[in-house]
C-alpha cells in the first residue's frame, strides 16, 4: 500500500492529494487534521479559490511577457 501523496510507479501524485498537502502545510497541520476537520465542500471552496488564483497569476504573467514584448 503506497502512503497517500507519494508518487505513484510512473512518478505522478494525484492533483487533489497535492493540493491537501499544499493546503495543510499553508494551515499549519497535517493532511489528516486537514481531512478529519474540513467538510468536502469546504475542501472544494478552496481548491476553486487556489485555482482561480493560479489563473489570475498566470493571466498577470501573460500580461507582463506581451507588454514586455511589445516594448
Amino acid at each position: 500500500k503506497r502512503f497517500l501523496g507519494f508518487p505513484d510507479s510512473r512518478g505522478r501524485v494525484a492533483p487533489e492529494r497535492r493540493f491537501y498537502f499544499q493546503l495543510a502545510r499553508e494551515l499549519g497541520m497535517t493532511v489528516s487534521e486537514l481531512l478529519d476537520r474540513m467538510t468536502a465542500s469546504e475542501l472544494t471552496e478552496w481548491a476553486a479559490l487556489y485555482s482561480l488564483e493560479n489563473s489570475e497569476r498566470e493571466q498577470a504573467q501573460n500580461r507582463a511577457r506581451n507588454k514586455a514584448r511589445m516594448g
